[in-house]
């Protein structure tokens, strides 16, 4: 997925091996990376260089915590949403960007 296509306003990335998490706009993001940047290179920007993983020959196991929030929005129907306990929440932000 693109940057420019996230539908939420913000983006959140976390790293696994360090627990560090941040969350950033969504606008402020199009405008350092541009709108048709892969959202696995945003998130790789902006973790690899600051990650305080342990063994650094280790790549950074940061990711998207709403990446399945997004995968239900996005979806064009309910049954193809992966995890259905986010079908409402879902529902809330395809309501709310009409």
């Amino acid at each position: 997925m693109k940057l420019g296509a996230w539908p939420l306003p913000y983006v959140r990335v976390k790293c696994s091996k360090c627990d560090r998490e941040g969350r950033l706009s969504k606008d402020g993001l199009i405008e350092r990376f541009g709108p048709d940047r892969e959202m696995f290179v945003v998130r790789e920007k902006l973790t690899e260089p600051s990650c305080k993983r342990p063994d650094k020959k280790q790549p950074c196991q940061s990711v998207l915590p709403d990446g399945l929030l997004v995968q239900a929005i996005t979806a064009k129907s309910d049954e193809e949403i992966i995890d259905k306990r986010l079908t409402a929440e879902a529902k809330k932000w395809r309501e709310e960007q009409k």
